[in-house]
């Protein structure tokens, strides 16, 4: 949950995190009355928090920065999907279909990565497999979930040629 309610002295206090994975930022608007409902203490610090936006349908908040991510994507456009982990030079995470590109873009190229090829064990690539197809489960109907399903099966044939 990206709004914590506290309900110390007279006043209630809420604190906005933005819900981009990652983002640091926090916001503390103006505390309201005890009194006031959660619901309203939450409109109130949404209110007053300058520059946030929030989706109420997703229940998130977003910070000046990211404030894009909260706005509804226009009609034919897929919204926009940050990458959990990955970072431009700036700090803001990438889209996700497009860092899918990137990676696909990579591994058609033999030196992609400027490192010369090594071998795995058989139990780091089992590993490895496992892991992929976790991150096709959790990006499923993805470019990225897409690339990770079809690696896994990659190593998963190479793992039963080798055996």
């Amino acid at each position: 949950m990206s709004i914590h309610l506290s309900r110390g002295g007279t006043l209630r206090r809420v604190v906005l995190s933005c819900d981009v994975a990652g983002c640091p930022v926090q916001s503390e608007p103006p505390p309201i009355e005890a009194w006031r409902s959660d619901a309203d203490a939450l409109s109130w610090a949404r209110d007053h928090a300058a520059g946030w936006t929030s989706d109420p349908v997703r229940r998130t908040d977003y910070c000046p920065d990211h404030a894009r991510f909260s706005e509804a994507p226009a009609a034919g456009h897929a919204p926009p999907r940050p990458t959990a982990s990955v970072r431009d030079s700036f700090g803001n995470p990438l889209d996700r279909d497009e860092y899918s590109e990137r990676l696909r873009g990579r591994l058609g190229d033999a030196d992609g990565f400027g490192v010369q090829a090594r071998t795995l064990t058989a139990a780091q690539a089992a590993v490895a497999a496992r892991l992929l197809e976790e991150l096709a489960g959790v990006y499923r109907g993805e470019s990225l979930g897409a690339l990770a399903h079809e690696l896994s099966a990659l190593i998963d044939n190479r793992l039963r040629d080798v055996h």
